[in-house]
C-alpha cells in the first residue's frame, strides 16, 4: 500500500508565536508498506532506525516493512519529517481500509512528532501544507487551520552549500513581538510580506545570511528562509522562479517545482479542522 506527501515551504515559522504558515511544494516523499512480521524502515535504499515509525504502526496495529523514497532532504527546513509521517499514516490507514480524514491525520502527525521529539511545536503548519498542499495558516497550539488558500504557480527551492545552524528556540520566543506584523500579514493572506518579516527575524536570531533572500527581494520576488533553515524557498510565476534559480545557483542546488495546489492523497477535509470550530 502506497501513499505520498509534499515538501513544505515556510512563510511564517511557528516557533516564536505558535502561529505558522506554509505551502506545499511538489517534492515528494512516498511510503510503501509491505506486510511483514518485523517492522523495518528503508529510506532511499538504506535501512534506518525510526522510533516514530515503530510508534505509529504499533498504535494503528499494522506490522509492515516501510519502504521510503524521498526527494526531500532531511534536516533542510522543508518538512521532511512531516511528509514522512503524513505518508506513513495515510499508507497505514489505506492498508486497514480506513477513511483518510485530514484532521485526524494531522493531529496524529503533530502528536507523534512531539512525542518523538522531532518537532518543537508539533509542526501542524508543515504537516498541513505537506498533506493538503496550497497555502495554509495554522494555530499550532490549537491544531487548527486559520486559512487555506489556493495558489497556481511555482516555487524555487535552494538547498544551500552550508549546514543548519543550532536552533535557539528560547531566543526565538523571547523576541516574538518582532514577528507580530508577520503574523498579522499571514492571517490576512499577505504571504509575501509575512515571509519577508519572518526571514529577517529568523536569519538574525539563527545567523543565516539574509543576502540570499535580499537577492530575490530586489527583484520583487516572494522568498525567504524555510523552517529553521538552511533551505530558502520562493513562490511566483515559472519565469520568476527560473530567474531566481539563476541568481540562487551561486549558493547551492536549486530546484524549480510547482506549488502543490491539491491534497497529496484523497483526503476528506472536515469543517472541524478550521479555527472557528475550535472546542
Amino acid at each position: 500500500m502506497r501513499a505520498k506527501a509534499y515538501a513544505a515551504g515556510t512563510v511564517l515559522n511557528a516557533l516564536p508565536t505558535g502561529i505558522g504558515s506554509a505551502f506545499g511544494i511538489e517534492m515528494h516523499t512516498v511510503v510503501e508498506l509491505k506486510p511483514s512480521e518485523e517492522i523495518k524502515v528503508v529510506v532511499n535504499g538504506i535501512e534506518r532506525k525510526s522510533i516514530i515509525a515503530q510508534r505509529i504502526l504499533q498504535s494503528i496495529k499494522v506490522r509492515a516493512e516501510v519502504l521510503v523514497e524521498s526527494e526531500i532532504p532531511g534536516g533542510s527546513g522543508l518538512g521532511s519529517s512531516s511528509a514522512f509521517v503524513n505518508a506513513l499514516i495515510c499508507a497505514a490507514k489505506k492498508m486497514r481500509g480506513e477513511r483518510l480524514d485530514a484532521f485526524e491525520i494531522l493531529r496524529a502527525n503533530a502528536r507523534f512528532s512531539l512525542e518523538a521529539g522531532i518537532s518543537y511545536t508539533g509542526a501542524f503548519d508543515d504537516a498541513s501544507a505537506s498533506l493538503l498542499g496550497k497555502f495554509i495558516v495554522s494555530d499550532n497550539r490549537k491544531m487548527r487551520l486559520i486559512r487555506l488558500d489556493d495558489f497556481e504557480g511555482y516555487s524555487a527551492v535552494l538547498i544551500p552549500n552550508f549546514g543548519r545552524s543550532r536552533v535557539d528556540w528560547k531566543k526565538l520566543r523571547e523576541n516574538a513581538n518582532e514577528v507580530k506584523k508577520g503574523v498579522d500579514a499571514a492571517k490576512k493572506g499577505d504571504y509575501c510580506e509575512a515571509m519577508r518579516i519572518n526571514t529577517e527575524y529568523i536569519c538574525k536570531i539563527l545567523g543565516y545570511p539574509l543576502e540570499i533572500a535580499e537577492q530575490g527581494w530586489k527583484k520583487g520576488y516572494c522568498c525567504g528562509l524555510s523552517g529553521n533553515g538552511p533551505s530558502y524557498v520562493a513562490f511566483g510565476s515559472r519565469n520568476e522562479m527560473e530567474e531566481l534559480e539563476e541568481i540562487w545557483s551561486d549558493y547551492g542546488k536549486v530546484y524549480v517545482r510547482k506549488v502543490a495546489n491539491r491534497p497529496a492523497e484523497d483526503v476528506v477535509i472536515p469543517e472541524a479542522i478550521f479555527e472557528r470550530f475550535d472546542d
